[in-house]
């Protein structure tokens, strides 16, 4: 069974999967993604989903998440967690799927990975719907 793509849903995604699929994506054309990285769901309709990279250091504009937000499996759970406001994805809902399956992602429906609503980053914080772009043509893969 899949999981539900809710607000606060935390996925291990591929990146390349999302690409290949049709991911779009707005932030820094050098930033890199890991082939197994985490990210957040912060809005969600029947067609897709809006996702935010989750990075494990800290960089120039990344915002912390206290660990109190943080529910799961320890592998999340244990491991430090910043996201940027210049950075997310909209993701249709069986690419999602695919991704998860490809970064061997440990969450499961009974037991999600999952941060907790009050502490995600509203939708208004980052950039326009018009500033997305196609996620294979600007995010490098490490």
């Amino acid at each position: 069974m899949a999981h539900v793509h809710t607000p606060g849903l935390v996925l291990r995604l591929d990146p390349k999967t999302l690409a290949a699929q049709g991911a779009s994506y707005t932030g820094d054309d050098n930033e890199e993604l890991s082939p197994q990285q985490f990210f957040v769901c912060i809005e969600s309709n029947a067609k897709d989903a809006l996702w935010v990279p989750l990075f494990a250091a800290p960089g120039v504009h990344r915002i912390g998440i206290a660990a109190t937000a943080k529910s799961g499996n320890t592998r999340w759970t244990r491991s430090s967690s910043f996201y940027d406001l210049a950075q997310v994805c909209r993701i249709g809902h069986k690419a999602t799927q695919n991704a998860a399956k490809l970064a061997y992602d440990d969450s499961t429906p009974k037991a999600p990975n999952a941060m907790a609503v009050a502490a995600l980053p509203l939708r208004a914080q980052f950039p326009a719907d018009e500033d997305f772009r196609p996620m294979s043509n600007n995010v490098a893969i490490r």
